[in-house]
């Protein structure tokens, strides 16, 4: 067994970097967001993200779920328009 905190190596194993160079990693984001996160799918996917977090988190109070499918459709909804501000486009 190798050294080392077991919490660590997994956000180790986690990190998009590790298998991606820094430029392929914006490049895949930048065409994400350029492609499917626009115009009519990004509007079904951050509806049905929405949708699903008011589901899991008030009808079946399951809090955590919830929130990490606001998250998720706050992305979708915002996650083009930062990437311009912050120059990435």
């Amino acid at each position: 067994m190798k050294g080392g905190c077991p919490a660590m190596d997994f956000l180790e194993f986690l990190n998009p970097l590790r298998y991606f160079s820094h430029e392929g990693y914006q490049s895949f984001w930048r065409t994400l967001f350029a492609t499917v996160l626009q115009g009519f799918w990004a509007r079904l996917f951050a509806a049905s993200f929405l949708f699903l977090a008011f589901w899991f988190g008030v009808r079946r109070q399951r809090f955590q779920l919830g929130i990490a499918y606001f998250v998720i459709s706050v992305a979708i909804t915002y996650g083009a328009t930062v990437l311009r501000f912050l120059g990435f486009r």
